[in-house]
């Protein structure tokens, strides 16, 4: 956290449980994170933060009580959750992680040609829900991040 703070360096905060999210906000407190965080909720791993819209409604309240109405909030699924997890958050009003890394198919029987088409289901759930996808410009203001010189 010492070396964020040196280089400041916005950190992203991915919750794989419910501690992540309370750690995040005692880092803030004591002083070892500067700002309102970036929460991602990484839901659908095995063993660990299941795919569960109450425990993901329950997550976005924790936010929201613990960092503000404001603070921006994403949801990543891994591999079948991740469009699930897709559309509940931005139909919630948050932020969407879509790509390879996560999940290598766009549904059960066909394997996702790239990330650009991970990407295009995430948009097209974006016009579906009145949520404009943000410019970069847009994102580097939404994560806290200054704009290159």
């Amino acid at each position: 956290a010492s070396e964020m703070l040196k280089y400041d360096v916005k950190p992203e905060i991915e919750a794989f449980d419910l501690s992540h999210i309370l750690q995040a906000r005692k880092m803030a407190d004591d002083g070892r994170l500067k700002g309102t965080p970036y929460v991602q909720f990484v839901m659908g791993v095995k063993n660990a933060m299941p795919a569960d819209r109450e425990v993901f409604d329950y997550y976005i309240r924790t936010v929201r009580r613990l960092f503000g109405e404001n603070a921006p909030w994403c949801a990543a699924g891994i591999g079948p959750s991740q469009i699930v997890l897709n559309e509940w958050a931005i139909s919630s009003g948050g932020h969407a992680r879509t790509g390879l890394e996560d999940n290598v198919r766009l549904d059960r029987d066909r394997l996702a040609p790239s990330n650009a088409a991970l990407v295009r289901r995430a948009a097209e759930l974006c016009e579906k829900y009145g949520r404009p996808v943000a410019t970069w410009q847009q994102a580097r203001q939404i994560l806290g991040l200054r704009m290159p010189a």
